[in-house]
């Protein structure tokens, strides 16, 4: 289920967005450093940026959040995630919430509770189903599904090579590999390192 970033910020009535701290970050830039206190409830009012695991010679990207997203619920009531950092792929324009502000909107706006609670639901289920298929599924259907679920209206794929081979939590050899084996199942077309699905 695919939820619109403006019926989610419409969900939010306008004098507490006034309210919030607005941040600014460059592709790259840190929004949250593994390791680091984080206790702010944020949207992503313009942008793209990647969620990723980060331990001891270990980085895999877990999800994308794109513009209308959030993400720091669950720092905002206290729950740690020490070992995953947020980071900038594209300029990023983030609202800021303290947790005093959270549990505010939280507690009187309805609409917007269930739409952070139905979005958090689908997060787990999509992590569940990611570990199964991982197990189950060939590397290049792998490739195949985070292309699909990872492009623009002209039905390109939005990041590059490098971020997809570490979506994948593949080698680059390995991702080259299975993008060859879609061109000549005539589901992707390449043209200067542009990935466009052919479907």
């Amino acid at each position: 289920m695919q939820h619109s970033g403006a019926s989610f910020l419409h969900t939010i009535p306008q004098e507490f967005l006034n309210d919030a701290v607005v941040l600014h970050f460059e592709p790259g830039e840190y929004i949250k450093r593994a390791g680091d206190d984080f206790d702010r409830f944020c949207i992503l009012q313009k942008g793209s940026c990647k969620l990723v695991y980060e331990a001891e010679n270990t980085s895999l990207i877990i999800d994308l959040y794109h513009e209308g997203d959030f993400f720091g619920e669950m720092e905002a009531i206290g729950m740690q995630t020490t070992d995953r950092s947020l980071i900038a792929l594209t300029d990023c324009q983030v609202l800021c919430f303290t947790k005093e502000q959270f549990r505010h909107m939280w507690s009187t706006c309805s609409d917007m509770s269930m739409y952070i609670f139905t979005v958090h639901c689908e997060r787990l289920m999509r992590s569940g189903n990611d570990k199964i298929d991982s197990e189950c599924m060939f590397l290049r259907e792998k490739v195949f599904r985070l292309i699909q679920q990872n492009l623009n209206e002209q039905n390109y794929f939005l990041y590059t090579k490098d971020i997809l081979a570490e979506m994948a939590g593949v080698s680059m050899r390995s991702l080259n590999r299975s993008l060859s084996e879609l061109k000549q199942l005539r589901l992707i077309s390449i043209s200067s390192g542009a990935i466009r699905l052919q479907i």
